[in-house]
């Protein structure tokens, strides 16, 4: 059974047998913590589909997996331990964001390529001539993979070096308000998109939680005070912003055009 390690010990839950789960009354049942689960399961968040569970992993290899998906290994509700399980192999590209369950192929890196919230190839930490020009080593859930970096190398026009946090930084266009040069207003923080967007740009704004209250105006989605729109009214939300929804149900608010559920 998995244990606590770093990205460089892996430690995996066991793929359990279908008789072996057949007899654990939690498996595949909603959980908030590992104590909701069998001693043989962790508890798991899904995000492609939304849901908190018990389980063990469902694979080892890509050959226990169907044609279009790839064996990855994914942090478990508790931070430490990991499972495997099959992720949609996708088309994106080195260098491009991603998800590491992506709903549509149009998430996900390609096959060979790892996603730390960038894919990237498979690279060794000891070898940092591993990774090509741009590039730099840094370990992840499944292994180390190669992660963008414009650190000390000029960019095209129109763009800058934003930074990702991590280390990982692109050139990219600026879309909203450059809050990383431009600091904002106090109470506020900035906040920095480029999740799925195109590989060279960035939405950024100034936002405030919504504790205390968000003020006339705005509405509270995904924790921020955004500003209220009608997707039905007038255009109030600006260039490169767009009225949107967080999820189904959620108030409408100007969003960044990067943003994608």
């Amino acid at each position: 059974m998995a244990g606590s390690a770093g990205f460089g010990e892996p430690a995996f839950v066991s793929m359990l047998t279908f008789e072996e789960r057949r007899q654990l009354p939690t498996y595949e049942h909603d959980c908030e913590t590992d104590s909701d689960c069998d001693p043989a399961l962790r508890c798991f968040y899904n995000e492609r589909i939304g849901r908190r569970f018990c389980t063990d992993s469902r694979c080892m290899t890509d050959l226990q997996c169907a044609e279009d998906f790839a064996c990855r290994a994914f942090v478990t509700e508790n931070g430490r331990d990991r499972i495997r399980g099959c992720s949609l192999v996708g088309v994106r590209k080195e260098g491009e964001s991603c998800k590491r369950l992506p709903e549509t192929r149009e998430q996900g890196c390609a096959r060979g390529l790892l996603c730390q919230t960038r894919c990237g190839r498979p690279c060794r930490l000891e070898e940092p001539s591993s990774c090509p020009a741009g590039y730099f080593c840094d370990d992840g859930p499944d292994g180390p993979s190669c992660l963008p970096t414009c650190e000390g190398r000029a960019c095209p026009d129109g763009q800058r070096c934003v930074a990702l946090g991590r280390q990982i930084s692109i050139c990219a266009t600026i879309h909203g308000q450059d809050c990383q040069l431009n600091p904002c207003p106090a109470g506020e923080g900035c906040q920095v998109y480029g999740h799925l967007a195109p590989a060279n740009a960035v939405w950024m704004e100034c936002l405030r939680t919504c504790v205390p209250p968000c003020s006339q105006g705005t509405v509270c989605s995904f924790y921020h005070c955004r500003k209220a729109c009608d997707p039905q009214g007038p255009p109030v939300c600006g260039p490169d912003f767009s009225c949107g929804q967080y999820e189904a149900g959620q108030p409408w608010a100007c969003m960044p055009g990067a943003w994608r559920r």
